[in-house]
């Protein structure tokens, strides 16, 4: 059973039939997991507690109507950002729609890499709140596994689908920009340790005879899966037609059933490939 539901998941985010278990886990979860580095622990952890990442630049005004004008350059940045990409993006421009002289704009960010770089971390910040008080929220439900497994991963996919642009467009500049990539990384870690741990609360429901192990697969074939149709990281026109609510029940079938299984073969597999 626990083989079906990944190979299920893998044909449904790449489309090609034939592959072996062993090539799908190589090509898709496990190069998902080595691009987005190691996973910071968190046990026990509230993550509405969490410390966001420092800012790497920008300079701070002190006076209100500075602040005001500051955050308004940075929505208009951000809307800009989102909608043009990084390579069309322009200080010139930003000014030109914000309505603030370049001067000022350089007299705040030394450039157009240390706006994008405060921009990364205001976002990461916002988001972070929300998908916090998401987690606490799911808690405080106390959801039985067949229902918390449905409602977190559509709670993920809106998430991933509201921020898909600026997702999009921070992953384009990850590799030739260190900061952006080790926040970018470490945020993403962290959202997948807390939906790890959020599932590890219905231990005693969950029949797979290694829970972290499943949660962790769990979690990787989701953001594969809903990654691939919104175009993170790859090319969106790539990504198959499928429809957008039924792609939230396929995945939370594919995981409830590999929750719930035991799959005893792939267990000893495991243990015989660490001997």
């Amino acid at each position: 059973m626990s083989s079906r539901c990944v190979l299920s998941a893998w044909r449904l985010s790449s489309g090609h039939e034939g592959w072996s278990l062993s090539q799908f886990l190589k090509t898709i979860v496990l190069e998902l997991i080595k691009e987005r580095g190691a996973v910071y622990s968190c046990e026990g952890e509230n993550p509405m507690n969490r410390k966001t990442p420092a800012r790497q630049s920008g300079r701070q005004p002190k006076q209100d109507r500075s602040r005001t004008s500051l955050r308004r350059l940075l929505e208009t940045a951000e809307s800009m950002l989102a909608s043009d990409g990084y390579a069309q993006f322009t200080l010139q421009a930003l000014s030109k729609r914000a309505k603030v002289s370049i001067g000022s704009i350089y007299n705040l960010f030394e450039s157009k890499q240390a706006l994008v770089r405060d921009l990364q971390v205001r976002f990461l910040e916002s988001v972070e709140k929300v998908h916090a008080q998401v987690i606490n929220d799911l808690r405080r439900n106390n959801l039985t596994l067949k229902r918390l497994v449905p409602t977190a991963v559509r709670n993920y996919g809106e998430y991933l689908r509201d921020h898909a642009e600026l997702l999009r467009v921070f992953m384009e500049i990850a590799p030739s920009d260190p900061i952006v990539s080790a926040n970018g990384k470490k945020y993403a870690a962290q959202a997948m340790k807390d939906f790890e741990l959020l599932l590890l609360d219905r231990r005693d429901e969950i029949r797979h005879p290694d829970p972290e192990h499943a949660v962790a697969r769990s979690y990787t074939v989701m953001y594969a899966v809903i990654g691939r149709y919104l175009g993170l990281g790859s090319n969106p026109e790539a990504a198959d037609p499928v429809d957008w609510n039924s792609l939230f029940d396929d995945i939370s079938l594919m995981i409830l059933q590999f929750l719930r299984a035991a799959p005893e073969t792939s267990v000893s597999s495991r243990t015989a490939r660490a001997k």
